[in-house]
């Protein structure tokens, strides 16, 4: 009798995921292939997914030794091995991928999920993030995205860098669409290119309001996508009328909201930019007060800190006149943010140029030196107050109310969330190492397929618990009905599966499966159960 021992751990949860929503056989059917490969285009992405969510970082030209240990013929089909997915294979379905369009298959597969689960499209939450690359990436070729420098989010401007722009619906935090863009692409025009192209088909069937942070706020983008889609976003305080706003709304007159907004305080006006008219409600968060005046207070001592400095080399410099000093005085105090000039001391010298007692009738220059100090102002501090806890969200949907607009545009952490997925030290893509800016505009469809597929199973095994009015152990060992998909993948640690073989030919048995991993099984439905041989 041989034994051979696999590891299985989450990796059947998440194959188990890859078949329901058919990822192989639609990847196959949208995005081509080879004439009978070994390896179908849709297996390889299946291959790539379970790589991603194993959490580990294994480069792709590391991915036979990742699968050298997983029973591939029970995660993916019977008949292939681990050798099979070399790098040239995996290569080559990137290049399929990126010569089908990734960003249009990528968006027909979501699409496909949250109609599956049932996911309401109501908030479709757009932003972008930078992923920095190590290399050159120089091409005299036309290419689909520039590797370039940048404006980086992440202060990383000595590395190159593309984009990654993405749609997430607010009720599952399911990713519905994904694009690699270049560089040095600027949000203001790509939101809005994106809506008028895509609108369409991301909100078929539904009443979809498109949620963008403050970069999608303009003139143009508001004129343009307004008769096409119904939108919420955040304005920035640097449009006309808006800081002035922010600081005249009284928060004694401004509603208090309830639920899941408790804390907050609205105030809706109807105004028109761009042309178009629309709702503005200045937003007060007593929580982001508090933690803004706190920054308030230490900006002010700071200022104050580095104020004295300045004051106390200003006091050695010399003047040939007094109004010349208290001009270069005022020059200095006019920059000061958070203070202004108290009281101060003029100090005349007299000047010789010798050294020594001077002679009678010798020539004496008179010389100003000025002692100041600085005081808070309280006019000053009272106007940043005044702002503080306070932002504008806007939409073009007049009739809506304002607790509908704030609760749609709080969703929009779902896509943060997302980003920080795809960031994720353990994710394989944390550090981009392909050398073709085609095959990186592919990977980055498998990056958004890995999220897709995680947050697929997160809210299925959700549901799967208020339904049943069932729960799990989280972290602490509570119950609840809520865990993370990452805590769950956890749960599965140390999952093998066994392999014997013998004249009657091959037994295979999984082992260490707990009482929760059974649970969790049977809340994820039967093809689970068969993946784990239960």
């Amino acid at each position: 009798m041989e034994y051979a021992s696999k590891i299985i751990d989450h990796l059947g949860i998440v194959a188990g995921i890859c078949r329901e929503i058919g990822l192989a056989g639609e990847i196959d059917r949208l995005g081509g292939g080879d004439r009978r490969p070994k390896v179908t285009t849709g297996e390889a992405v299946v291959a790539m997914v379970i790589n991603a969510l194993g959490f580990v970082s294994k480069p792709l030209y590391l991915f036979p030794e990742f699968m050298r240990n997983k029973p591939v013929e029970l995660l993916i089909r019977d008949g292939l091995k681990p050798e099979d997915f070399n790098d040239d294979t995996l290569g080559r379905a990137l290049d399929r991928l990126y010569d089908n369009n990734p960003t249009i298959i990528f968006m027909r597969i979501a699409l496909r999920a949250a109609e599956m689960l049932g996911v309401e499209r109501r908030f479709l939450h757009l932003d972008t993030t930078t992923m920095s690359v190590h290399g050159e990436y120089e091409s005299d070729d036309v290419v689909p995205i520039e590797i370039t420098r940048g404006y980086s989010k992440y202060g990383r401007r000595d590395l190159k860098q593309f984009l990654v722009s993405l749609i997430v619906s607010s009720e599952a935090e399911l990713p519905v669409w994904v694009a690699a863009l270049s560089g040095n692409t600027s949000d203001n025009r790509h939101f809005r290119q994106v809506i008028k192209e895509f609108s369409r088909s991301l909100s078929e069937g539904d009443d979809v309001y498109y949620v963008m942070d403050s970069a999608g706020y303009s003139s143009r983008n508001v004129g343009e996508i307004s008769p096409l889609v119904k939108w919420v976003c955040r304005v920035p305080e640097s449009i006309s009328g808006a800081e002035r706003l922010i600081e005249e709304t009284d928060v004694g007159e401004m509603e208090e909201m309830g639920g899941n907004l408790r804390g907050y305080r609205c105030k809706g006006h109807i105004t028109y930019y761009g042309g178009v008219e629309q709702k503005w409600i200045v937003v007060f968060s007593g929580e982001g007060y508090r933690r803004e005046m706190e920054m308030l207070e230490s900006k002010i001592n700071e200022e104050g800190k580095r104020i004295s400095k300045e004051l106390w080399h200003f006091k050695n410099r010399e003047f040939h006149s007094r109004e010349d000093g208290i001009s270069a005085l005022e020059r200095i105090s006019a920059k000061w943010r958070y203070h202004s000039l108290g009281s101060f001391k003029i100090i005349e010298t007299n000047r010789t140029g010798k050294v020594g007692r001077p002679s009678r009738g010798s020539a004496v220059e008179k010389l100003y030196r000025i002692e100041a100090e600085a005081v808070v102002d309280g006019k000053k501090v009272e106007r940043e107050r005044m702002k503080k806890g306070k932002f504008i969200l806007a939409t073009n949907d007049i009739e809506m109310n304002s607790y509908d607009i704030l609760d749609g545009y709080k969703r929009q952490q779902g896509v943060e969330r997302g980003f920080r997925f795809l960031k994720d030290p353990l994710f394989f893509t944390s550090s981009v190492f392909l050398k073709s800016p085609e095959r990186i505009v592919s990977l980055v469809m498998i990056m958004a397929l890995s999220l897709l597929i995680y947050a697929f199973g997160q809210y299925k095994l959700r549901k799967a618990l208020e339904e049943r009015g069932e729960d799990v152990p989280d972290q602490r060992g509570k119950p609840t009905r809520k865990p993370t998909m990452r805590w769950i993948f956890q749960q599965f640690e140390g999952i093998h599966l066994l392999e014997e073989r013998g004249g009657d030919g091959k037994v295979m048995r999984v082992l260490n499966l707990r009482e929760i991993n059974r649970k969790i099984i049977s809340l994820m439905g039967r093809d689970y159960e068969k993946i784990y041989l239960l």
